[in-house]
């Protein structure tokens, strides 16, 4: 099932404060984090720390510093006793504010003294740097400038002013002092009751669901709406989430999709979804195009039995779910759709028979309430806490989310006066709105440093998926993680298992197939308790945007789009005490970032602790930017294009955190890194073009080190086994420079116990001069038990040692053999009882694959949970043994390529393969060519959805009417003497996409020579002449066919919607009647037609909105006959006598330009721009380049207002 997408909603916000001040009566909030700026201020004015001894010599700033420490002890002890009177005393709560942004402007201004005494430690101005450049501050006698001791001075005594006359209306407003013990509460974690815990009393709810999913409408409606309705946490994604997951269920519907909806209704947003939630989104789509998303999702869901659960419905617009329900109604006849709600009019609107849910039953109630609170204690060994817990579960209402979460924190209490304290709160009989009474008393139980945490969560959106690494690292920057192990890391760690354990982040269950990594989330209702517990200081920008939460916040995230994020952005300016900058990302793709963001509005925000431009387009960043930025401790540009760094980044000496992941095109790190004398994780892994720099080893305070490189041209062994703080990723390059097994020994593999992905690698021009030897290295290089795992690259042994194929590694579910060219046999690897992943490649010496590559019999069948195999470059392979015992019983996906030797001549029974793909392997291509063997193979293929035949000149002919109907998607490439016949029968399958390339053999395409299929694509069939558009495709492309002469559309018309036409060099003209006979073309993209003069009589259909012209000089020629009036997206590629573009030539419907390669194009009607026009991209026109300069060019004043503006492939 698909974890649940994040989503942004845009509320009233008056109904919101509302709300708010409502629940702010039973909730002491917003203290939290004035607690922790005031934690860190004490830690930088302690008599040990840097700043005293700073200014040692300047009596008068140390009299500030003690007397700014004495007054901020002086508000301390009243906050306690403020916090809880905030609520009913509105001039406490002002006093709070004013408290929090005078702390606030303290903690910014302690920062940069401190960061002022950082800077003279690394630059070691005095006695000597170069010999002691980690000494402590007071060794090296500092001295600072006059003009920096007068500025400071005038601010401290400006800030102390300040916090004495806030101090001075204690008494006014009543404020006690409370000495409250600050240690923290140590709670044992517990990890035993797992969020897939057992469903209480919801059995007959259950079985009432799964009848109705079973059963046939008496009708014959091919769609049936199954609405589940109730207030939040009742448990209607936990009653939708057992049913989805029941086997009859499974196996009863040929196809399930899971998407979570939730408040925000995007149509494309939800299309998208559930296009890759069924495996169907191609990156390649049009990103944005909701028709053409649509279209594919309703041919993807066509003559299916499906079940399809939209999780979390708000919107009850008819119009908007008529529009989404056309998508799902030609699926075969039994479908159905699952819809969760708490509005009775999306249930009436959606659904004819809705599941009502009631609150839980006093006895379900109890059980479930049990299971939580006393883990795996007998309740009836402690009959006083039992009769409390009783009465608590009363008090609950059956509602399942507040028992759980109240539980949960019950747990941890043992005496039974602590159960009773909650019992008799007066939480209980506060008005509550949505917001429980028992998750509200679950918060204020949470010692200090757990509220701080938790509220911050506020900055996720609803139903966002987080790694629990990624919140700790911004519990850390922001200074709400106090230390108390050697790595804090780890006391962050411990943090989350609490709060987890107190059932306030949930497992995502099922993460996506390949993703090791946990995903947790926060309940709708919990995620509204942490905006509130948050004071409106963590916020989301697209709910706050007009609002004065803005103002007041301090830790802000917003969604990514498509547009720069400028205009997003630009409400940034004033916020100059923001501390988090979260960029969320909703699909994984690449985003542009405006350099108006970058140079504008970036260097303004000088109070940053955490700034992440990850997933960000950018490949370089401006110098300066961190000078400006100096406060920071997190930094992430993991998954940019960048090259390299800004050397300005070395002055981030707060800097703790750098996350550089996935930066593919990096190439090197700063040479003065080691000036990052605070840095604590470094996050560099796969980043292929990055050496790593033996200077790394100078980061003194370095304790994780992720994705290390060790290349044993420069580093030794013995580095590799002294680093200590390795974790993740570790990769060993130029191994042949080891010498023996005793080097080997060296490295400590077997200690490394937070490496979860081990790279071995030989360079491909070494030989061995001793097999065994080689063999001995790779056997005193097995990694620690945790691996997760291994890729061996050309191992220059004859065989692998015995660990490889070690049942041990419990935890081992990637392996990677590649080009170790002297191997003849294979490992025993079929009894790794948890891989699922597969690479062979370049065994140039196995001639065969035998049982031994099974392993010995068990109990477990072969490779029993593997997903993925593939064999790749094994000229010699001739034989693959096949067991027939069942091995392989969820193979997913088989791949075997380059391998000319290999023959399948015996069927190979994988009842689960999916994706069959076979490359370069002629003998094999003699099976398809026969068709009863062909049958035979594809007989133990039950579920094959796949197929992809490339480089196989034996194949001359492909017998459509007898494959799968469950196929799906057909690609034949280079298969050079491949022939198109008409077949003997009806071909019945429906193709989402059938691929043809480099056939030489084919002159014609037309409907009845292949199946039917939704997106058709003929490239490289240099002797095709003509094409016949099939009546069923809606994608064609025509690519690099430059005989085709005549395209035309069979009898009665098509519903295309995208034409694509490439290098078809003798085409003269597009199909006639195009108007009449493709009415539903929204795209048509015609790229080097030199000889296409115009567009048919008559003109283009009606609804074409995108237009893609390049390389066409002659159709370029006559745009004044263009008449498009109705256009969105224009784009003119590489048309070098272009000179101009008049107004009347864009129209007035236009939302982007796009205009690459057009050298002699001199001027734009800038003035005259459609006002619609959102985007504007031009790249590669040299006479256009100063015009357009950023902030300099003639023609900028006139375009700085759109939104997004892309000049030479560079967001401005």
């Amino acid at each position: 099932m698909k974890t649940k997408c994040c989503c942004w909603v845009k509320s009233d916000t008056h109904e919101k404060d509302k709300k708010i001040s409502e629940m702010e009566i039973g909730l002491a909030i917003g203290g939290a984090f004035l607690s922790s700026a005031l934690n860190v201020l004490f830690d930088r004015l302690a008599p040990q720390g840097d700043l005293p001894n700073m200014f040692q010599k300047h009596k008068h700033h140390v009299r500030l510093l003690k007397k700014l420490k004495m007054t901020l002890r002086g508000l301390q002890i009243v906050l306690s006793d403020a916090e809880n009177k905030q609520a009913s005393n509105p001039s406490v709560r002002d006093w709070l504010n004013e408290l929090r942004d005078a702390v606030d402007s303290a903690e910014n201004l302690i920062e940069q003294v401190n960061y002022e005494a950082l800077r003279l430690k690394v630059e070691g101005q005095h006695q000597n740097f170069a010999e002691t450049s980690y000494q402590q501050v007071s060794d090296l006698n500092l001295c600072l400038s006059d003009e920096f001791l007068l500025n400071i001075k005038d601010k401290l005594e400006d800030t102390i002013e300040t916090l004495k006359d806030l101090q001075e209306q204690i008494g006014l407003l009543g404020l006690k002092e409370y000495f409250g013990s600050p240690k923290l509460e140590t709670r044992r974690p517990s990890t035993s009751v797992d969020d897939e815990s057992d469903i209480f009393g919801r059995q007959s709810e259950i079985e009432d669901l799964i009848d109705r999913l079973l059963s046939e409408d008496a009708s014959g409606k091919k769609l049936t709406v199954v609405p589940i309705v109730g207030m939040g946490g009742l448990g209607k994604t936990t009653l939708a989430k057992a049913v989805y997951n029941d086997e009859r269920v499974k196996n009863h519907f040929g196809l399930k999709a899971w998407y979570c909806v939730s408040e925000g209704y995007d149509a494309l947003r939800i299309t998208k979804g559930l296009l890759q939630e069924i495996g169907k989104f191609d990156s390649k789509d049009v990103h944005n195009n909701l028709n053409q998303l649509q279209v594919k999702l309703k041919e993807s869901l066509k003559e299916k039995k499906f079940l399809i659960v939209l999780d979390d419905v708000w919107n009850d617009n008819y119009n908007e779910w008529d529009d989404l329900r056309n998508t799902f109604v030609q699926g075969d006849i039994g479908s159905k759709i699952i819809v969760t709600t708490r509005k009775e009019s999306v249930a009436l609107m959606m659904g004819n028979e809705q599941i009502s849910m009631d609150n839980l039953s006093t006895e379900a109630s109890w059980s479930l309430f049990k299971r939580h609170a006393f883990e795996n204690m007998d309740p009836m060994g402690h009959p006083e806490l039992e009769e409390v817990g009783n009465q608590i579960a009363a008090k609950c209402k059956g509602l399942p989310l507040a028992l759980k979460t109240l539980a949960g924190m019950l747990r941890s209490k043992s005496e039974v006066e602590e159960w009773k304290r909650i019992l008799r709160s007066e939480i209980w009989e506060l008005p509550h709105n949505d917001i429980v009474p028992a998750l509200m008393l679950s918060y204020n139980d949470l010692p200090a440093h757990l509220k701080r945490c938790f509220s911050y969560c506020a900055i996720f959106p609803k139903d966002y998926s987080f790694r629990k690494e990624q919140v700790i690292h911004l519990w850390i920057a922001n200074g709400l993680v106090q230390k108390e192990d050697e790595i804090i890391e780890d006391s962050g760690n411990q943090y989350f298992l609490e709060l987890r354990s107190r059932s306030l982040f949930e497992k995502v269950p099922n993460p996506s197939v390949g993703n090791i990594e946990e995903l947790f989330l926060m309940h709708d209702l919990i995620n509204d308790l942490a905006q509130i517990a948050s004071s409106k200081l963590c916020i989301r920008l697209e709910e706050s945007q007009g609002s004065h939460m803005l103002e007041k916040s301090r830790h802000l995230s917003y969604s990514m789009g498509e547009g720069g994020e400028f205009e997003k952005l630009t409400t940034l300016y004033k916020l100059e005490q923001l501390r988090t900058l979260l960029p969320i990302y909703i699909d994984v793709n690449y985003y542009s970032l405006s350099k108006r963001v970058l140079y504008n509005i970036l260097p303004r925000l000088r109070s940053l602790r955490v700034l992440s431009l990850s997933y960000y387009n950018i490949k370089e960043l401006p110098n300066d930017l961190f000078i400006e930025l100096k406060l920071l401790r997190f930094l992430d540009i993991s998954r940019t294009k960048i090259k390299r760094l800004p050397d300005s980044i070395c002055v981030l000496y707060n800097l703790e955190t750098l996350l550089l992941s996935s930066c593919a095109d990096l190439e090197e790190l700063p040479l003065q890194m080691e000036k990052l004398i605070n840095l604590r994780h470094l996050d560099i892994s796969n980043t292929s073009l990055l050496k790593m720099p033996l200077h790394l080893s100078k980061l003194k305070s370095l304790q994780v080190l992720v994705g290390a490189k060790f290349l044993l041209s420069g580093w030794r062994m013995e580095d590799l086994g002294e680093a200590q703080n390795l974790y993740g990723s570790v990769s060993v390059v130029e191994l042949e420079n080891v010498v023996d097994r005793r080097e080997a020994v060296k490295a400590k593999m077997r200690e490394k116990n937070h490496v979860d992905k081990l790279s071995l690698e030989w360079s491909e021009s070494s030989s061995a001069d001793n097999s065994q030897t080689e063999r001995d290295i790779l056997d005193e290089l097995r990694p620690h038990k945790n691996i997760k795992e291994v890729e061996i690259t050309g191992y220059r042994g004859t065989k692998f040692p015995n660990w490889l194929a070690d049942p041990l590694f419990l935890k081992l579910v990637q392996l990677s053999i590649d080009n170790c060219k002297d191997c003849y046999t294979l490992p025993a690897l079929g009894q790794l009882p948890c891989l699922k992943f597969l690479s062979i490649s370049g065994m140039h010496g196995i001639t065969e694959v035998t049982e031994e590559f099974y392993g010995s019999f068990s109990s477990k069948k072969p490779f029993n949970c593997l997903e993925k195999l593939a064999f790749e470059d094994m000229p010699e392979w001739k034989q693959w043994h096949v067991l027939g015992s069942g091995e392989f019983p969820i193979l997913e996906k088989l791949f075997i390529k380059n391998c000319p030797e290999l023959s399948l001549e015996t069927p190979i029974q994988l009842s689960s393969l999916k994706s069959f793909e076979v490359s370069g392997c002629p003998k094999v291509g003699v099976v398809f060519d026969d068709a009863q063997l062909f049958r035979s193979q594809l007989e133990g293929m039950k579920q094959i959805v796949e197929l992809y035949i490339s480089y196989c000149n034996s194949v001359t002919f492909l017998p459509f009417s007898i494959l799968p109907t469950t196929l799906k998607r057909i690609e034949i490439s280079r298969c050079r003497k491949l022939k198109l016949e008409a077949p003997v029968g009806e071909m019945s399958m429906f193709l989402e996409e059938l691929r043809v390339e480099g056939s030489d053999c084919i002159d014609v395409i037309s409907p009845e020579l292949l199946p039917r299929a939704r997106n058709l694509r003929v490239v490289s069939c240099h002797n095709l002449t003509r094409v016949l558009i099939p009546t069923a495709t809606a994608f064609l492309c025509i690519w690099d066919c430059e005989n085709v002469e005549k395209l035309s559309v069979a009898c009665g018309g098509t519903l295309m919607t995208s034409l694509t036409i490439g290098c078809c060099s003798k085409l003269k003209c597009l199909p006639e009647r195009m108007q009449e006979l493709l009415p539903s073309l929204k795209e048509l993209d015609l790229r080097k037609c030199p000889e296409i003069e115009s567009f048919p009589q008559g003109g283009l259909p009606f609804n074409l909105q995108i237009l893609e012209i390049s390389e066409c000089k002659k159709l370029v020629n006559g745009r004044k006959e263009w008449r498009l009036q109705r256009l969105s997206q224009l784009a003119i590629y590489g048309c070098p006598n272009l000179q101009s573009l008049s107004e009347s030539a864009l129209p007035s419907s236009l939302s982007k330009l796009t205009i690459i390669g057009c050298p002699n194009l001199q001027s734009l009607p800038v003035k005259g721009m459609p006002s619609s026009l959102s985007e504007l991209h031009i790249s590669e026109c040299p006479l256009l380049t100063a015009l357009l300069e950023f902030d300099k060019g003639e023609y900028w004043p006139n375009i700085a207002q759109f939104p997004t503006i892309d000049i030479e492939e560079e967001c401005m």
